[in-house]
């Protein structure tokens, strides 16, 4: 117990650090105290997937695949790693976090800072069976946009025999012309290369895209038809918000990011809403954006998730707010 308020109070001090700084430190603390969070837990199976709890870590904490197990302890049901790209990449220039501490939110401006797919692939080699493991991939910053497929095709050719399930990160708003991608033609050329490639081999991961929050809903209708026409096996929902009404109703219309956190609650909600009643039920939704406390973790359900995944709910309330989820989703789930 004493350990754990030390770890919570060192983690509160933190907040007075620069936020890729505190992030840095944070993650040196918990590879020392996440063990005193571990509790056994039993695998079962969501639309095929197998999870340990509903409730799982989204890509962008764990850009570099260094604290898979860690992020276990602590209670995660499933982890997705990256986003990883082909060749290592510094990202954007610092600084590129900013809080936003009166909305419990972030404005990061990234751009997949990651170490490359040759340096993280051991890690992932390494990964626990009884872990479920999501690889997210996408493409280096300088890479043209005609050469994009390349850049998932190598990665996915490198990490697929590690990954329960690897998603297609089609939406970040701070690579250039990723979000062409949402482009109809643009996309089918894209899942088409990456299904053939699933299906030469005898191990096949689960595939999602991680789609936009700033679309329009006749883009949204097009890409979910795709989707159900196809093999692709689910959709994240979703990415960081780049919408300028947004970013200006919170002071920071003129700086580059897309906005996580509570503030990203409503319109994601929105889109949840929308594309399930228009895609086909044996799709895995995996609903993240506004994950502050069990209220808003069931409401995800409500709005027809499978699954939700959390990130800047774990910045600002830390792993206990994992505990109290997963505690009530156990509850429920040993009363149904």
């Amino acid at each position: 117990m004493r350990k754990l308020k030390i770890y919570n109070l060192a983690r509160k001090l933190l907040f007075l650090l620069p936020p890729e700084q505190s992030q840095n430190i944070s993650h040196f603390f918990l590879k020392l105290f996440s063990g005193l969070y571990k509790s056994k837990q039993t695998r079962f199976s969501v639309k095929g997937l197998k999870i340990k709890n509903r409730l799982g870590l989204a890509a962008g904490l764990d850009k570099n695949a260094r604290l898979i197990n860690e992020f276990d302890n602590i209670g995660f049901g499933f982890i997705e790693v990256g986003t990883i790209t082909p060749k290592p990449q510094y990202g954007n220039p610092k600084p590129r976090i900013k809080r936003l501490i009166s909305h419990e939110s972030l404005l990061n401006s990234l751009g997949f800072p990651n170490e490359g797919v040759a340096t993280i692939k051991p890690r992932l080699q390494k990964v626990r069976d009884d872990i479920c493991l999501g690889v997210n991939i996408g493409p280096n910053k300088d890479t043209v946009p005609q050469e994009i497929v390349n850049d998932y095709l190598f990665c996915y050719r490198e990490v697929f025999k590690y990954a329960d399930f690897v998603t297609m990160n089609i939406s970040s708003p701070n690579t250039p012309n990723l979000r062409s991608l949402h482009n109809i033609e643009n996309f089918k050329s894209v899942i088409d290369a990456i299904l053939n490639e699933r299906s030469k081999h005898q191990i096949q991961p689960k595939i999602f895209i991680k789609i936009s929050p700033d679309e329009e809903s006749k883009t949204y209708k097009d890409l979910i038809e795709t989707i159900n026409d196809s093999a692709i096996d689910g959709v994240v929902i979703s990415n960081t918000s780049d919408n300028q009404n947004l970013k200006e109703s919170l002071k920071v219309g003129h700086l580059p990011g897309g906005i996580s956190g509570k503030s990203l609650k409503n319109s994601a909600n929105k889109i949840l809403k929308e594309i399930k009643t228009i895609i086909n039920q044996e799709k895995i939704i995996v609903a993240v954006g506004g994950i502050f406390d069990v209220d808003s973790y069931n409401e995800k359900f409500e709005l027809g998730a499978d699954l939700v995944q959390m990130y800047t709910g774990l910045i600002y309330e830390g792993p206990n707010l994992v505990k109290r989820i997963v505690k009530n989703d156990n509850q429920i789930s040993s009363n149904s």
